[in-house]
């Protein structure tokens, strides 16, 4: 299973995502969150990470991530995007047929959890759920829905904007519990 950690800040928690098994990491381009990198920040998150992890540039728009781009192996957006290695992120139907990867996130980094509708089952080959999942949630989660992947951000936060071992820890120990 795809197992993504978003909202990463520093060079140990890019340590952190590999040692514990991560699939991806995602770096936030969006400068109205606390967990927003600049660019040549952001890119070297991106080098460090280098073959070990899959990154992820994280904007509200294109725009936002479009200077990191080339430095990424994926991009996430919440608008529509016709680039390569894009993954589309929405909370509405008619978007999950956008792109290759769907990301179904109604929190955007609020960590707010929502029922998530029935609809998410006919996407679930390419579905990735976010918005509100933590260690205590992830598993009833992957049961119900069983999708392509799973995205974390502020359920592994001690303080918000702040990564914490233990906590990714748990969390991904959950998700290999659920697929097994």
């Amino acid at each position: 299973m795809f197992v993504k950690v978003c909202g990463i800040t520093t060079l140990e928690q890019v340590d952190w995502a590999v040692d514990l098994g991560y699939s991806a990491i995602g770096v936030v381009l969006h400068g109205g969150s606390v967990r927003y990198r600049q660019a040549d920040y952001a890119k070297k998150l991106a080098h460090y990470a280098g073959g070990r992890i899959s990154t992820v540039a994280v904007g509200v728009t294109f725009d936002e991530v479009a200077e990191c781009y080339p430095d990424f192996d994926f991009a996430q957006v919440y608008e529509p995007c016709v680039y390569d290695r894009m993954i589309v992120a929405s909370d509405r139907q008619e978007r999950s047929r956008d792109g290759a990867l769907f990301l179904y996130d109604t929190s955007r980094g609020s960590g707010e959890a929502k029922a998530l509708p029935s609809w998410l089952h006919e996407v679930r080959e390419r579905l990735i759920i976010s918005g509100g999942l933590d260690a205590a949630t992830v598993a009833g989660v992957i049961r119900e829905y069983r999708p392509f992947g799973v995205d974390v951000s502020t359920g592994v936060e001690a303080a918000r904007g702040t990564k914490d071992y233990r906590l990714m820890k748990r969390f991904i120990t959950e998700v290999r519990n659920a697929v097994r």
